[in-house]
């Protein structure tokens, strides 16, 4: 089957788009092929790519039919079976010694660039798992370090106590980090990831005796700026532990962005540190790991010293990065298969804890941090998450029938944490909704009092389309708003209206994805208003890149945020984008409350099963 161009191409293959039609094509006759198998595959690796996958594996298109809609007459095509496939592949000598712009390998077919990504990250993850065991004198710091700060710690107690003593999975954490070149701390939400980390930073200075330099980094500006409040809130409350006071003073609270730690430049694939001009740094710390995608992650790796400590924190359950790749979860096996007899001989000599040995292959540089401090087990939304991430579809849906209450908002003095709105009711939770959280950031007396109003509540959706999607909700709302406003009009700037950029600006150092305020000024202009480490800066409307409102933004969008309320809104149009780790990870923003309004059958749909991204990652770093 072949086509005579990229019209007759996208009329015969559902969801394949012109650009797939025409680097398929110079592909292909880059290796001098006029295979049909050959072009389909290299749409399929298109189509793989755009998916967040790194690579398409064969396994997953042999024998399969591909881009079929009868209701559009597209036919699809129909793919050889594996053994096919792969002869057809090993002809071409796809192998990466022979500089082909494809890689075969793994039973998958890579384009080069995402070959050498993965394999660069598997060879600088599998050089940091060695341990570097602490001397003497440093091991007894450490221990005294950690007994100061988990005084809980029965390290000396005897038997029967140990027996009877929960672990405490934070001093677990610290304890299993030192010695080690490559850290990865995981947990949900509330699990006191950052606390642990304080910690972790705090007696790794005692140890080396403050003359760590540590680098402090997150994907995003938001996460960035969480990090850095995280990090100061901990280290207060360090000040009553008995810690030297240099110690204290040795822990950073600046962060930055990983694109400004790594020096990229505008209009520039030069970035000012690389592996002939490594960062300056003995530890980085990585937050909200989750979302670093396949390529950054090698750049940073690059960038880092081989002697440099990487200490990678966030919560495997949650979205993968929005571009390609999956790094924390391919690194982060759940559930945790246990560790050697080295390092749970190291962890009681430090904390008293006793953890069981691994009976298969054990994963050293990995903890997880497995008791909720925020929800504590007591709260609808620690509960429901983690039915949501174990696929319990039946038993969350019946939490949530159980979450119906005559009040559709819910006020400050409740102690309930999940609120589920049924489908008839959504209209009218939208105008209370808007009335109770929305109305009142026009009204705060200060730009202060109208950020911490809209730290309050967010509506979330899987997409931008639909009547319950960003795109209409940031419309209704706006027109809801206006009944009683009549400067407010949609798509137009007003005093309190709630943006977000869409276009990065470096020059004004704001970033897609940012969320600011418009605010009247005392000479009764309008301006941007956005916060900053320095404080509240004001930017000219005149200057400020592409925004849009952000009263209801997607999912995706909200990583690396939390607000004390959520409401997270299905139709029938989300049933496509649904899947636990979405669900997770908006459930898992709200701080306080969440709302759910969902048809019973997209709920289930969703949580038919776990989506993963094709990767080669796992299975390199298992070699």
């Amino acid at each position: 089957m072949s086509y005579a161009s990229s019209d007759q191409c996208l009329a015969r293959l559902q969801d394949v788009e012109a650009i797939d039609y025409f680097l398929a094509k110079a592909l292909q006759l880059s290796l001098n092929s006029d295979s049909d198998l050959l072009f389909h595959l290299l749409l399929a690796l298109q189509g793989a790519l755009r998916q967040g996958h790194s690579c398409l594996a064969i396994n997953d298109v042999a024998d399969q039919w591909l881009w079929v809609d009868t209701a559009s007459g597209r036919s699809g095509y129909r793919f050889a079976d594996a053994s096919v496939v792969v002869a057809l592949l090993e002809t071409l000598d796809l192998h990466a010694e022979s500089s082909p712009p494809l890689v075969f390998d793994l039973e998958r077919l890579y384009l080069k660039r995402y070959w050498t990504f993965e394999t660069e990250v598997a060879q600088d993850i599998q050089a940091r798992i060695e341990p570097q065991p602490l001397s003497p004198p440093q091991l007894a710091i450490a221990r005294k370090t950690i007994g100061q700060l988990f005084p809980q710690a029965p390290v000396g107690a005897s038997p029967e106590t140990l027996s009877s003593t929960e672990s405490d999975w934070q001093a677990v954490a610290v304890a299993n980090a030192l010695g080690r070149r490559l850290s990865i701390i995981s947990g949900g939400p509330g699990t006191g990831k950052t606390y642990t980390v304080t910690r972790l930073l705090a007696t790794l200075q005692a140890v080396d005796e403050g003359q760590l330099r540590i680098a402090m980094a997150a994907p995003t500006g938001k996460a960035k700026q969480r990090l850095q409040e995280s990090i100061a809130q901990a280290k207060d409350a360090l000040a009553c532990s008995g810690l030297e006071a240099a110690v204290l003073d040795s822990i950073p609270e600046e962060a930055q962005t990983l694109h400004r730690l790594l020096g990229v430049r505008p209009n520039s694939t030069e970035l000012r540190h690389h592996r002939e001009k490594p960062l300056p740094v003995d530890l980085l710390l990585i937050d909200e790991v989750s979302m670093v995608d396949l390529p950054m992650m090698a750049r940073v790796l690059r960038a880092l010293p081989a002697t440099a400590r990487l200490i990678l924190v966030g919560d495997a359950n949650q979205l993968p990065s929005i571009a390609v790749g999956s790094v924390l979860s391919d690194l982060a096996s759940t559930p945790h298969p246990g560790y050697s007899v080295c390092a749970v001989d190291a962890i009681d000599q430090l904390t008293g804890y006793r953890l069981p040995c691994a009976l298969g292959a054990p994963q050293d540089y990995i903890s997880y941090l497995h008791k909720s401090h925020r929800f504590d087990g007591k709260g609808g939304i620690g509960l429901l998450a983690t039915e949501v991430i174990t696929l319990a579809a039946d038993s969350s849906w019946k939490r949530l029938q159980q979450a119906v209450g005559e009040d559709l908002i819910v006020r400050s003095t409740s102690e309930e944490q999940l609120t589920y709105i049924a489908l008839h009711q959504r209209e009218d939770w939208l105008e209370q909704a808007v009335e109770h959280y929305y109305r009142p950031l026009a009204k705060a007396a200060t730009i202060e009092a109208a950020f911490a109003c809209l730290d309050q509540f967010r509506v979330l959706v899987p997409t931008r389309v639909g009547d319950w999607g960003v795109d209409s909700l940031n419309q209704r709302i706006e027109a809801l708003l206006a009944k009683h406003n009549a400067t407010i009009k949609a798509g137009r700037h007003y005093h309190g209206r709630p943006i977000m950029v869409t276009r990065n600006h470096p020059g004004l150092k704001v970033y897609n994805g940012d969320v600011g305020l418009i605010w009247q000024a005392d000479n009764g202009k309008l301006e941007a208003r956005f916060v900053q480490e320095t404080g509240i800066r004001s930017i000219n409307l005149g200057l400020l890149p592409e925004v849009e409102s952000v009263y209801a933004m997607t999912i995706h969008k909200t990583q690396g945020s939390e607000f004390s309320h959520v409401a997270i809104l299905l139709s029938e149009h989300s049933g496509p984008l649904l899947s636990p780790e979405l669900l997770y990870t908006g459930i898992t923003r709200a701080k306080q409350h969440c709302y759910i309004a969902a048809p019973q059958a997209v709920w289930k749909r969703g949580l038919a099963q776990r989506s993963a991204r094709n990767s080669g990652l796992r299975e390199r770093l298992d070699e």
